[in-house]
């Protein structure tokens, strides 16, 4: 009787490895790509990662944004919808079912690194999510532009995580973050 029983687990257990091979196979693939000059954006990236069992991107802007001058400069760039030249991308957005983007808002707009990585993939058949913070006002007005720079249909909506600085400390945060994952999960 017991060697019949190891035959049945055995033959059980035969029958399980392709089925847990094929749903690691299903699993949906997710990369975060983010645009941070002071490091609040890395941190909301960082943690993002963690929760989809992401790839990370940083986008690395080759113009200098530190210092008072700069930072004017990189408001104006925003401002204007200009881009700019970033470094080669570690990981190639093709390869992803799921691609989080994010950013800080810039006087309301997006960043021009961010805007750079957009127009330069195509982001069609793919899941997206945004997130952005700022301050104090404008991380909506960033989004949604955002939104409109991947999607010319104005009327796509795409899961957001919209934060002002402080919130990215506060207990609410990991809430947040659990309510941006449900989001995009949802997004068919």
């Amino acid at each position: 009787m017991q060697k019949f029983a190891k035959k049945i687990i055995l033959f059980l257990f035969c029958l399980l490895i392709p089925a847990l091979v094929c749903a690691q196979d299903t699993q949906e693939k997710t990369l975060v790509v983010y645009y941070s000059r002071t490091g609040h954006n890395q941190l909301i990236a960082e943690k993002l990662a963690k929760k989809f069992n992401a790839d990370l991107e940083r986008l690395i802007d080759k113009k200098n944004r530190a210092g008072l001058i700069e930072f004017l400069a990189a408001g104006k760039d925003a401002v204007s919808g200009n881009t700019t030249v970033i470094d080669p991308l570690k990981h190639n957005p093709k390869d992803y079912d799921i691609i989080l983007i994010g950013g800080p808002a810039w006087n309301g707009h997006v960043t021009p690194a961010v805007r750079t990585f957009i127009k330069q993939n195509d982001l069609s058949g793919k899941k997206i999510g945004l997130f952005s913070s700022c301050h104090y006002i404008g991380v909506e007005d960033a989004l949604k532009e955002t939104a409109n720079l991947i999607s010319k249909d104005k009327n796509k909506q795409f899961p957001t995580l919209p934060l002002k600085e402080h919130e990215i400390k506060e207990e609410a945060f990991a809430k947040k973050i659990d309510s941006f994952y449900q989001a995009v999960q949802e997004t068919k």
